[in-house]
């Protein structure tokens, strides 16, 4: 195999996407399976036939592909006057390449995996928003029988809720938890109680998408301190 230039030295200029992938996704190093500099001359001059497997070998090697397009992109920057006769052939060649190498891209991009944090944040379902006011609501500690009082309302799903707390409770950080009828937890979160025009106010997520839809327990502690108990509706 005759020896030639290393790519990076071909003066080959990234003009597009496809250009940057298949000019880098494809490393050849030790140029195997290539074709002489004759034929890579001939492909960018388009004077071999269209099924040539050597257009082939384009999209799968970046050296290659870099050095046909350098030669290509070498004579369209060439002056008016100076351009030679086989100019209009090479600027149909580099259509036809691009129009090959077009086709590969958009099925490699197709079969490409997205990052996995886009994948994460594409799958993650939507957070729903609760504003849950408890300024009303009779405090109860973990071990007193409930009162008959009417339940706060959460959404099923993967909720960021605003709790406003009853009178009494301080800034701090908290613990929440949603209990079922065995009191079991179901869901927990923590978040930062602040003052909030004058009511203490704490915003957590919480995800309830596995809950069917019932009576629980809305169950809330500073840390150190006793659980509160309030009821709740899931729908």
């Amino acid at each position: 195999m005759p020896n030639r230039q290393s790519p990076d030295a071909t003066g080959f200029k990234a003009e597009n996407e496809i250009d940057l992938v298949l000019g880098n996704a494809n490393p050849n190093p030790s140029r195997v399976g290539c074709p002489s500099r004759d034929v890579l001359i001939a492909l960018a001059r388009r004077n071999r036939p269209i099924d040539d497997p050597a257009y082939d070998h384009l999209i799968k090697c970046s050296p290659c592909y870099r050095e046909v397009r350098a030669l290509q992109q070498s004579s369209a920057a060439k002056p008016v006057g100076v351009r030679s006769r086989a100019w209009p052939a090479a600027a149909a060649a580099a259509l036809i390449i691009m129009s090959a190498a077009g086709g590969w891209y958009l099925r490699y991009r197709s079969e490409v995996p997205a990052p996995v944090a886009e994948t994460a944040r594409l799958s993650r379902p939507a957070e729903l928003i609760a504003n849950v006011d408890l300024r009303k609501h009779s405090v109860v500690r973990s071990q007193e029988k409930q009162p008959e009082l009417e339940p706060v309302s959460l959404p099923r799903g993967r909720v960021r809720a605003t709790i406003q707390l009853p009178l009494g409770f301080e800034p701090g950080v908290y613990e929440i938890q949603v209990l079922d009828a065995d009191l079991r937890s179901r869901a927990s979160a923590t978040g930062t109680g602040e003052l909030r025009d004058y009511v203490t106010t704490v915003e957590a997520t919480l995800d309830m998408s596995a809950l069917p839809p019932g009576s629980y327990q809305l169950a809330i502690r500073r840390q150190g301190e006793d659980w509160r108990l309030f009821p709740a509706n899931v729908k």
